[in-house]
């Protein structure tokens, strides 16, 4: 049994070894919801038409992962009550779907209501295949999205904070995600949006990883012994 494990172990070992020890970069998921709102300032819930109602049924979540070494989002969007020949062109680049840099509040604190400028356009130079359209809506995918100002196309810096900035923006819980359509009586800048922040504990960095994964693989050879003596 020991000999059929030891060679798994000492792969596992070498491939720690390989691991960059200078490198302190970490894939963070990011998640948020999206549901109808003005970019107004006002309170998402009190985006009414006269008779009282949301006109829209459209919804939508996201998930991102950031890396913050290579400075890049994989985007993961769904939205349920949109089709893609509804989507609007807006803004610096005529694109439908941003991430806006909310002002947070007098507290610091996040409000899904307050607006604030595009800082990361993914839509900018998507390919038509980042968008699938769905019997419920539309999805957007898109890997290795740029967070970096240079790579935004019209968006100039006071809309992105800066590329020394950006990342704690994206975690800040302040930043949303907006969907532009073509319903502009209703709802004048974006039909539906959500502002996303982490989701769930802090990675753990690379180096710190390593003794993680040095007491595994110490454990898994002591069971390896254990069995080899019986």
């Amino acid at each position: 049994m020991l000999n059929r494990i030891m060679p798994s172990l000492k792969a596992l070992t070498f491939a720690a070894i390989l691991l960059p020890v200078s490198a302190q970069s970490a894939i963070i998921a990011l998640n948020g919801t999206l549901s109808a709102a003005n970019q107004n300032g006002s309170d998402p819930s009190l985006v009414t038409d006269p008779n009282g109602a949301v006109p829209t049924n459209a919804s939508g979540n996201i998930i991102m992962l950031l890396d913050d070494e290579n400075m890049t989002l994989d985007i993961r969007l769904r939205v349920r009550g949109i089709q893609l020949n509804e989507l609007l062109d807006f803004g610096p680049n005529q694109s439908p779907i941003h991430l806006h840099n909310a002002n947070p509040n007098a507290d610091g604190t996040a409000n899904p209501g307050n607006f604030g400028p595009i800082a990361i356009d993914p839509t900018f130079e998507a390919s038509s295949t980042d968008f699938r359209g769905t019997p419920a809506g539309f999805n957007f995918d898109r890997t290795d999205v740029s967070i970096l100002l240079t790579d935004q196309g019209g968006v100039a810096l006071g809309m992105h904070p800066g590329d020394d900035q950006i990342v704690n923006a994206l975690l800040s819980g302040n930043m949303f995600v907006a969907v532009h359509t073509s319903l502009p009586d209703a709802f004048p800048f974006v039909e539906i949006r959500g502002n996303f922040g982490p989701a769930g504990p802090a990675p753990v960095p690379v180096p710190a990883a390593l003794p993680l994964l040095g007491s595994g693989l110490v454990a898994l050879l002591a069971v390896a012994r254990r069995r080899a003596r019986g």
